[in-house]
């Protein structure tokens, strides 16, 4: 049941469903279709690590993850976009070129992802491959300073032990070449020149070692794969966006729809009126479209219809009502004015009358009275002419064209119709009607508007409650069922009026198919939503 519930109300909707995911979805094309088209193109950097800490995995895996966020971080440096803007003579600034460069690592890998997103195809590859050559170029000139000075003091130094050498080397060969050689001077020198050469082999090992860190402590970057020009951009995805705007635009919709549905607290289904009030729908009668009053008597005028049909079933449900206890008063009323009580009555007095039972009806609307102009009768005398004279007299009621059908109109208008109606007079006028009649049907004025329907419950054995279909709202409804409740009146139970025919998927629309059973549990989720609003259970 909960099921067809959904399904229904999706059906009552899709017109607003459709509308919102053509609209969503259409517009989504459009502007999709309009803008420009965006290219990326991305090349791949591959970072080779030093050889310092390749003895530990765990040093390795963090020396990676360290370089390639810090190597990620410094491609977009200011110096490197500069370079690669003045190299490309493009029109961009570093802080335009870093908005459209984006650098990701690859997983947990030593590659690092250098995409351009640009409208120009070539131009997003040429700055995708521009960019990482600067970034090297630069890291490697950064590196190889790390060392420079210490490299440069050696070299001085090895040059100046080289210099002292030749000349120690010069002296020796000047003394060879005397003719009386100073032994002295020549071991002198020979020790010196030993002096020296181990310290320019001392130089030379320590240029070596210092050559040799460099090069295990070097991070080499290289561009791994070039970008190409990429053939189809990026965005917009014209279709995906056409697709994902009209889902979202039906979720939207839907859910509107399910809002709307929350806040209606008009009543609209038996199920829900069973379960807000504990009362029963006699019968559900579709909404009429008529030019003058008289169109509006469809039990009269098309007997074979199936708005004719419908009042009948109230005729027999009524039947069923006080079962113990005869009933020959039946008032008929509404929680508000515009719910078609009237109406409702003069159609249910007919039904009865075509049953064979003799049928007054009393027009106890002495504010607004209509039946008069309904069955066309006149209304000069009526009912409160006749609780003030204080007369019981058969001429007050008119005759009808329906057999079995008579009239009492409410007559001229009072200055005090709740006064009128409550007297002992008026119980008077009631159990005479009841002699004269088989059933008396009253037509009461709404039960908010003013206290006459109340005080004319007391005095009838039932009342019956016409409920405008998606007009009247719960809270009235059901203020208006404690009114009555408050005087103990007995209530036969609901019509359900002016429902429309033509909804679809509706409980309505196959009332003739389906019999509704009282007292069906129905789905939890209608259920919370008239706790939400704050409806209870009046009747058992």
């Amino acid at each position: 049941m909960e099921i067809l519930q959904y399904v229904y109300l999706l059906r009552r909707w899709l017109w607003l469903i459709l509308l919102v995911a053509v609209v969503a979805g259409s517009t989504t094309y459009f502007v999709s279709r309009t803008q420009r088209p965006i290219y990326r193109a991305t090349s791949m950097l591959l970072i080779i690590e030093d050889n310092s800490s390749r003895n530990n995995a765990y040093n390795t895996l963090l020396t990676s993850e360290r370089l390639a966020s810090s190597y990620a971080e410094r491609l977009t440096n200011f110096y490197v976009l500069q370079a690669a803007i003045n190299s490309l003579d493009v029109d961009l600034t570093p802080a335009d070129l870093e908005k459209i460069l984006f650098v990701d690592t690859v997983g947990q890998t030593n590659l690092l992802a250098v995409s351009v997103e640009h409208s120009d195809p070539q131009l997003a590859a040429d700055i995708a491959n521009t960019v990482p050559q600067f970034f090297i170029e630069r890291t490697q000139a950064q590196q190889l300073d790390r060392l420079a000075n210490s490299k440069a003091s050696l070299e001085e130094e090895l040059m100046g032990v080289e210099e002292e050498i030749a000349l120690t080397e010069q002296q020796i060969l000047a003394i060879h070449q005397q003719a009386k050689q100073d032994e002295s001077s020549l071991n002198q020198l020979n020790e010196t020149l030993l002096r020296l050469r181990n310290a320019q082999t001392r130089l030379v090992q320590s240029l070596e070692d210092l050559r040799l860190t460099q090069a295990n402590q070097l991070e080499t970057v290289v561009i791994d794969e070039y970008a190409r020009p990429p053939e189809q951009p990026v965005r917009p995805r014209v279709l995906t966006n056409t697709m994902l705007a009209t889902i979202a635009g039906i979720m939207l919709a839907v859910g509107v729809a399910f809002l709307m549905e929350y806040l209606d607290d008009t009543v609209k289904d038996p199920e829900e009126v069973e379960y807000a009030t504990g009362l029963g729908t006699l019968g559900i009668l579709e909404q009429l479209k008529t030019n003058i009053p008289s169109e509006a008597l469809v039990v009269a005028r098309e007997p074979r219809s199936p708005a004719a049909e419908a009042y009948r079933q109230v005729r027999t449900n009524i039947q069923f009502v006080n079962l113990d206890k005869k009933s020959k008063t039946l008032l008929i009323t509404s929680a508000q004015p515009s719910e078609g009580k009237t109406t409702v009555a003069a159609n249910l007095a007919i039904a009865l009358a075509q049953s064979g039972r003799k049928v007054i009806l009393v027009d106890c609307d002495m504010r607004r009275p209509m039946l008069h102009k309904l069955l066309e009768v006149n209304s000069s005398r009526g009912l409160c002419d006749m609780i003030i004279r204080g007369r019981n007299d058969t001429s007050y009621i008119s005759g009808t064209l329906v057999p079995n059908l008579r009239l009492l109109p409410a007559g001229r208008i009072p200055p005090n119709p709740a006064e009128l109606l409550g007297s002992e007079r008026m119980r008077s006028v009631i159990a005479w009607l009841q002699t004269q009649a088989d059933i008396v049907v009253f037509d009461s004025p709404p039960v908010l508007a003013v206290t006459d329907a109340v005080i004319l419950s007391q005095i009838t054995d039932l009342t019956l409650f016409v409920v405008s279909a998606s007009t009247t709202r719960y809270p009235s409804f059901i203020d208006a069922l404690e009114r009555i409740a408050t005087v103990e009146a007995p209530i036969a139970g609901v019509v359900l009026n002016k429902v429309d025919p033509q909804r679809d998927g509706s409980y309505y629309a196959s009332y003739y198919k389906i019999d509704y059973q009282p007292g069906v549990v129905y789905p939890p989720s209608w259920r919370q939503r008239l706790a939400k609003l704050g409806f209870t259970t009046l009747f058992h």
